[in-house]
């Protein structure tokens, strides 16, 4: 049977139990992100009905902000924020990710650990995903918390995680990005936490020449 896509829960306090809805940015546009980015993090792409043995070659070209996809599993711990994003820092700049992104990006993947690892108890694992799909990018992180199946826990449960994810939504809609959470399905577990920041570029050197002579 084919997998079904999560339901995101939206930066509008509304229940988890709402209908399905596609994942878009703050700007109101599709993210293009795909939906098992957001599931789990080993699926990075459809598996093939039929695979080549040996696989081909590992891709040996230089780093592209297009092949930004890595991710990292880790113990729930209280450096294990620090420890990714001192990570992350490395991928985005062997990937020659874009100045201006990098500070928000690099406080986005701490603050989305900090959350995973609140939800997640001693000794268990964490996970977190950062990729880049065209402009933008994004950081997915799962817990090992079961949603509750109870409706009144449910909802006080994600009342307290959308107190946990404060400054991941300020962050996020500043950079006209989305955010949310949804149940995680296998590979992985408990709650799957994603939130995107869309990167837009300042004006060309040439743009800026052009209005200074218009002025």
């Amino acid at each position: 049977m084919p997998q079904k896509t999560p339901i995101p829960v939206p930066a509008k306090p509304v229940s988890t139990y709402g209908t399905p809805s596609s994942m878009w940015t703050g700007n109101g546009a599709p993210s293009g992100l795909l939906p098992h980015a957001v599931v789990a993090p080993f699926a990075f792409q459809a598996v093939p009905r039929f695979t080549q043995c040996p696989p081909p070659p590992p891709d040996l070209k230089e780093p592209s902000r297009a092949k930004l996809v890595y991710g990292l599993t880790l113990p729930s711990a209280s450096e294990t924020p620090t420890v990714v994003q001192e990570a992350a820092e490395v991928m985005l700049e062997v990937h020659g990710v874009e100045e201006e992104l990098m500070d928000p990006a690099l406080l986005l993947v701490y603050e989305l650990t900090v959350h995973a690892c609140r939800f997640t108890g001693a000794g268990e694992l964490v996970q977190v995903v950062i990729r880049r799909d065209g402009d933008a990018f994004q950081v997915t992180a799962h817990d090992t918390h079961a949603p509750h199946a109870h409706r009144r826990l449910a909802a006080a449960c994600d009342e307290r995680r959308r107190g946990s994810l404060s400054d991941v939504r300020e962050l996020s809609e500043r950079h006209h990005g989305e955010w949310g959470f949804g149940t995680a399905y296998p590979p992985a577990a408990g709650v799957c936490t994603w939130a995107t920041l869309v990167h837009t570029p300042h004006s060309s050197p040439d743009a800026e020449v052009s209005q200074g002579r218009a002025d």
